[in-house]
């Protein structure tokens, strides 16, 4: 998916020094006063209309408005015109150009006189916020040079001390990094932020960290940044800006999922509603500064040059966008539990119910002011947004034994929709739901192949070739397709892999399924059956352990443990409403007490899963939320 914390930058109009005076002569012409909201207000017109473009018709209409505000700036800067206002000219003029054209060679001469202009007078704050935009300019042609400059730029600001322009230039240094998934140069710069004079900084840098350690597959690292950040917020004496609280517990959840924790991300989740639904309540004015395009401010502290310091701008997700995540992660940690109620279900479904709203858009005149790549932009997001809900989906009714192909022909439609570049990660997911769904219709022989091809596109320490060895390795464990040789090459290049893995989850699964491969003796299974009950406990995963107390019945050989074991199946699932595993672990209880003589119980146990046999039947016959 796009990345959530793309940083952007202030282009309100920059101070000029208090130390430098502006001659005030009648020679120079006051056009601009005129032009610079005419071309204000074209630009607005435009980017208010981005989102709603339907023809070609309409998008040469969105460039006419652009063309016509670039005039006006145009006009500004062919008029003899105070050395500061020109400044501002070119750099609205090129800002425009940039971000509305692919080619703008022209405006980097533009820029590049202006550089010298503002140099020439000591505008400090212009002359910054120029090489800014040159550097982002830079950077879409020659990233190494642009980091040249960059550092340049730093070294300057550093050495006349203005902070503002410090801070701005590290985390500029950080985008291009990311830019260039170059995590290690990233992570480089955040940490020279850890100590920086602003709570909210620092605050950002371990967030940002974090993101990158999750980047890296390490959310053992991510969890201690997001600890660190934390402590920031604690020390901190006013409440925080709504972004970042919310930023961090869905960092905070995204990385007890990874981690396997289900009791934690279950926590996490709680308080990320809680954050979310507190807005309507909440007085005090700081969700009003969530803007549309979902930029926010950090303020910075002034540095000893004694100029009006710029705020820095960063562009996260917009209020819609965090509540489609939100729904998306809601479901992904809700997916174990609460199946007779479908709660993962509806979370998706609300999900999906978001992207088409703001898909569709409305005529509001108060739409968000966004420039057409931005509008792109959001499109590709909400696409790829849908794709991952649809994902979660598939794997949401492939959990409640709903083998059916209409999730997955939704899935591959929308992926259709995707930007180019998020093929390469929606491709080996869709590969992986395909062969669980082929796995479990009996279609064994597609199942390997889609997660062979795993294996080949996926490095070997992914979660995703993890998940699609360990399905081979049981396909070749079977009667079918029996290969236990070709299971246990596949093994033994598993467990070393999954042993470093720092996902318990998928630790336990590689322990459950080395405990039923048949080369054991009963002892050493039922040994490996009680230390799994343990994990699973542990884990605080009540589908796991309904699994292992499930196997434990079929395994021990004392008449009384399989009973108990078989009731404790049955009782565990029952407490945490999970019919599918109760209607299972109910039929072997009675079974059980049958065996045992106690004819008795296993009727009135026959009578309860015949109750239930009726709720998994409505559960696994129900339409998709699709």
């Amino acid at each position: 998916m796009q990345d959530p914390y793309t940083h952007v930058w202030n282009n309100q109009m920059p101070q000029p020094n208090s130390t430098t005076p502006l001659p005030m002569t009648s020679a120079y012409s006051t056009i601009h006063l005129v032009m610079f909201p005419a071309a204000q207000e074209y630009f607005d017109k435009a980017h208010r209309q981005s989102t709603k473009l339907k023809s070609m018709e309409d998008v040469m209409a969105y460039y006419k408005l652009i063309a016509t505000g670039t005039r006006c700036l145009e006009v500004v800067l062919k008029e003899r015109i105070q050395p500061y206002v020109e400044c501002i000219a070119a750099l609205r003029y090129c800002e425009a150009i940039f971000t509305e054209s692919k080619e703008f060679g022209a405006a980097e001469e533009v820029l590049n006189k202006a550089i010298v202009l503002a140099a020439r007078n000591n505008f400090h704050d212009l002359k910054f916020s120029m090489l800014d935009l040159s550097i982002r300019m830079l950077a879409t042609k020659n990233l190494k040079a642009a980091q040249k400059l960059l550092k340049s730029c730093l070294r300057e600001a550093d050495t006349i001390g203005i902070a503002s322009w410090s801070y701005t230039f590290q985390y500029l240094s950080v985008s291009l990094y990311f830019s260039a998934d170059d995590y290690t140069g990233a992570t480089n710069t955040l940490k020279s932020l850890y100590s920086c004079s602003s709570n909210e900084l620092r605050y950002m840098a371990f967030l940002t960290s974090a993101l990158v350690a999750i980047r890296q597959n390490n959310p053992s690292h991510a969890r201690d940044c997001i600890s660190q950040a934390v402590q920031c917020e604690t020390d901190y004496s006013r409440q925080y800006i709504p972004q970042l609280v919310v930023m961090r517990l869905i960092l905070e959840t995204i990385t007890t999922i990874l981690l396997g924790d289900v009791a934690k991300s279950e926590a996490k989740l709680k308080a990320v509603h809680d954050c979310l639904d507190g807005q309507v309540q909440d007085q005090s004015g700081r969700w009003t500064g969530w803007n549309d395009d979902g930029t926010f401010f950090l303020f910075l502290p002034s540095g000893s040059d004694g100029n009006t310091y710029l705020p820095l701008k960063f562009k996260w997700w917009s209020q819609p966008e965090v509540y489609v995540m939100s729904y998306l992660i809601s479901g992904i940690v809700s997916v174990h539990s609460s199946w007779d109620k479908k709660k993962s279900s509806k979370y998706f479904s609300e999900g999906l119910h978001v992207i088409a709203t703001e898909i569709a858009g409305n005529d509001s005149p108060e739409a968000p002011l966004m420039t057409i790549t931005q509008a792109a932009h959001r499109a590709d997001f909400y696409a790829t947004a849908k794709c991952y809900t649809l994902f979660y989906t598939c794997l949401e009714r492939f959990v409640r034994g709903d083998w059916s192909s209409e999730g997955l022909q939704a899935l591959v439609d929308a992926a259709k929709s995707v930007p180019t570049g998020t093929v390469t990660t929606m491709y080996p997911l869709i590969l992986y739901v395909c062969g669980l769904y082929f796995q479990a219709t009996g279609k064994l022989r597609s199942a390997l192949e889609a997660y062979a091809l795993i294996r080949r596109i996926q490095p070997q320490h992914s979660e995703l070739s993890m998940m699609a060895s360990l399905g081979m390795i049981i396909i070749y464990r079977g009667d079918v397709m029996s290969n236990p040789e070709q299971a246990s090459i596949l093994g033994s290049q598993l467990r070393p892999v999954i042993t470093n893995s720092p996902n318990q989850a998928i630790k336990f699964a590689w322990a459950l399924a080395s405990a039923v491969d048949g080369s054991q003796s009963g002892i050493d299974m039922q040994n490996n059956v009680v230390g799994l009950l343990t994990a699973a406990r542990d884990l605080a995963n009540s589908q796991f352990t309904t699994i292992i107390m499930h196997l434990g019945a079929s395994i021990f050989s004392e008449q009384e443990k399989k009973e108990n074991t078989a009731m404790g199946a049955f009782l565990s699932a029952k407490k945490t409403r999970d019919v599918l595993w109760c209607w299972v672990s109910g039929n072997l209880a009675a079974d059980m007490l049958q065996q045992s003589g106690k004819d008795l119980m296993a009727e009135k146990q026959s009578s309860v899963n015949k109750q239930i046999y009726n709720l998994v039947d409505n559960l696994l016959n129900s339409q998709p939320p699709f």
